[in-house]
């Protein structure tokens, strides 16, 4: 299923602290024993899963759900997505979410919803009846402010009803390939070499202020009181990756999400070098702001890209 040297890389980055996850389409015949080999190893800390009937999802929640166990819950999720129509409201996606969740009845199933006022309700339930989520796509600082607030609202209510915090997680999907493509295809329109030199930028820059502004968020004396109580700390994950986003995206408390495909194809080409994230925002700042001088309007991008679809998830 997976060669050698996509081991290794497995390897390295769980060396970094980051969390590797797979992304699987369940109507594809995969190997799921190979599957909980790795993840008993901490090689697989997660698997954003699509498609297939719900044994499938059965048994890939249990492939990782020892190593859900044996971390408390830091690892070992299986990511899904609720069925629901498009313009669902708040109510019928929460609905959804915990009928998903009781239906599979994993502690290690995270549901996925959308950022926006009504999935943003949702979420806040879900986390506070014990439900991990993973939200997605993000593609602003507005966007992620807005997941820490329901992150933290949702896990003060599970903390005061006396749910065990750390089964509660918040995984935050960023499609960093999808928004340096259409940031690009902006830059292709500006004429000049600042622009060319700008190409391939804005995905890291944003994902180093958005890790910025998780560590801010974190650093307060309530966050240290949640996390005393077994709270998990909310993971950034990165997916649809290229090798250069993987070698500028090592950071503790992340996730890149590959598939198996794209696994081997970084595995071959990228070169990490250990932490990149940390101490990284005011370079981030500094993209941002060339970006904006060059008209990008990472604001207007961000809300065509959340109308046009949900990336990876």
């Amino acid at each position: 299923m997976i060669s050698r040297l996509a081991i290794a890389m497995l390897h390295q980055l769980a060396a970094e602290g980051v969390a590797p996850w797979l992304s699987a389409d369940a109507t594809v015949d995969f190997d799921i024993e190979v599957l909980s080999h790795l993840a008993r190893r901490e090689l697989v800390a997660g698997v954003l899963l699509t498609g297939g009937p719900p044994a499938v999802l059965h048994r890939v929640c249990d492939a990782l759900f020892p190593a859900f166990l044996a971390t408390d819950g830091r690892v070992g999720h299986v990511s899904v997505a609720p069925a629901v129509g498009p313009g669902a409201s708040a109510e019928e996606l929460f609905e959804a979410a915990r009928d998903l969740h009781e239906r599979v009845g994993r502690a290690n199933v995270l549901v996925r919803l959308p950022v926006d006022p009504d999935g943003a309700a949702a979420m806040r339930d879900c986390l506070a009846e014990g439900i991990g989520v993973h939200a997605g796509p993000v593609y602003s600082e507005e966007g992620y402010e807005l997941l820490l607030d329901v992150f933290f609202v949702g896990i003060e209510r599970a903390l005061v009803s006396g749910l065990p915090l750390h089964e509660i997680t918040l995984v935050a999907e960023v499609p960093v390939g999808r928004l340096d493509e259409a940031v690009d295809a902006r830059l292709a329109a500006v004429p000049g070499q600042r622009a060319v030199a700008a190409r391939g930028t804005a995905a890291v820059a944003l994902a180093r202020c958005l890790h910025r502004l998780r560590e801010d968020r974190l650093s307060t004396d309530w966050w240290r009181v949640i996390r005393t109580a077994g709270a998990q700390l909310p993971l950034l994950l990165w997916t649809d990756p290229s090798p250069r986003h993987m070698e500028a995206l090592v950071g503790a408390n992340t996730a890149h999400v590959l598939s198996v495909a794209q696994l081997e194809a970084v595995a071959a080409e990228a070169e990490l070098a250990g932490e990149a994230l940390m101490g990284s925002t005011a370079e981030g700042r500094r993209v941002m702001r060339e970006l904006a001088e060059l008209g990008v309007d990472m604001a207007a991008v961000a809300r065509e890209l959340e109308r046009t679809g949900p990336g990876a998830a």
